[in-house]
């Protein structure tokens, strides 16, 4: 199954970046050879330090080495440069958040949301560690509206080290998303707000954001929800890089298209985030990354 789903991405991705490909496939093999360190452990993109704990699990690796989903390395670079904003909507350990960082250099700002504390205290570690940059963490989830709300959590645990499929990054809000994994869950409230009200809380001017990421494991309908004002902006559309998961045989169904449908009625244009053309509605795998301008 895994080689399978490898195999199909890298034919979507070699159609597009032939070359960017034997980079990527170079910096996969340094991470399989090379032994990683234990413990916490520090990593630099440029000249942001980046603080993450080897034992959590074995993505840890992955963000050591920078190997973390390359192939939306491009995107990042397209739409950040020096000055521009980037939100980070469900930063767990804050990856993006740091690699986002270092393209947006001091004059620019990163505002990351993870309701998580644990996880939280690595995003709020990379604030710590970087003080000439402008790194907001917010302990909190973006939703359809504010409130106390129960969200399931996978925490770290030695059993769990190898699973990919079940991971730290697989938190959720949506209901009921990781029934099929209770063993795995333990549930605590989290604060959730509105997108919208945040962007007019902090005046944060929208012409500057260069990208929102938005990955929250099956409750993106209702970040959404929360920000229709960004969607319902004029003139140049806000960059929006955001993980769709689609699985209608659940009892709370999860479909992308209408996802994709709303975007496309708010004026986007929604791609493939693998190989930049338009995204294929009727084949959508359980987990897309979709690009949408």
């Amino acid at each position: 199954m895994i080689a399978r789903k490898t195999a199909r991405f890298l034919l979507k991705y070699a159609s597009s970046d032939p070359l960017r490909l034997a980079d990527i496939v170079q910096r996969r093999a340094i991470e399989q050879f090379r032994t990683p360190p234990t413990g916490v452990a520090t990593t630099r993109f440029n000249g942001v330090h980046y603080e993450i704990d080897m034992s959590l699990h074995r993505m840890m690796k992955k963000y050591f080495f920078h190997t973390h989903e390359m192939f939306l390395e491009r995107i990042f670079k397209r739409y950040l440069a020096p000055g521009k904003i980037f939100v980070d909507i469900g930063a767990n350990c804050g990856y993006w958040s740091a690699y986002s960082l270092s393209l947006v250099g001091q004059s620019g700002e990163v505002h990351a949301f993870e309701p998580v504390p644990q996880y939280f205290t690595f995003v709020r570690r990379l604030a710590e560690l970087n003080p000439g940059y402008r790194i907001v963490a917010n302990q909190i989830a973006c939703g359809a509206r504010p409130g106390a709300f129960t969200m399931a959590v996978v925490a770290p645990r030695a059993e769990n080290f190898d699973n990919y499929d079940t991971n730290i990054g697989s938190s959720s809000l949506a209901a009921g998303f990781l029934d099929h994994a209770s063993e795995l869950t333990e549930n605590i409230t989290v604060e959730v707000i509105a997108f919208d009200s945040y962007v007019r809380e902090r005046k944060i001017d929208l012409d500057r954001v260069g990208l929102i990421k938005i990955d929250v494991e099956g409750f993106e309908a209702e970040v959404f929800d929360g920000m229709q004002g960004v969607l319902a902006k004029s003139g140049r559309k806000v960059p929006i890089l955001c993980e769709v998961l689609t699985d209608l045989n659940r009892p709370e169904p999860l479909d992308g298209r209408r996802i994709i449908e709303r975007l496309e009625d708010c004026g986007y244009r929604c791609l493939d985030a693998t190989h930049l053309r338009p995204i294929d509605r009727d084949a959508l795998g359980f987990e897309e990354n979709i690009l949408c301008l």
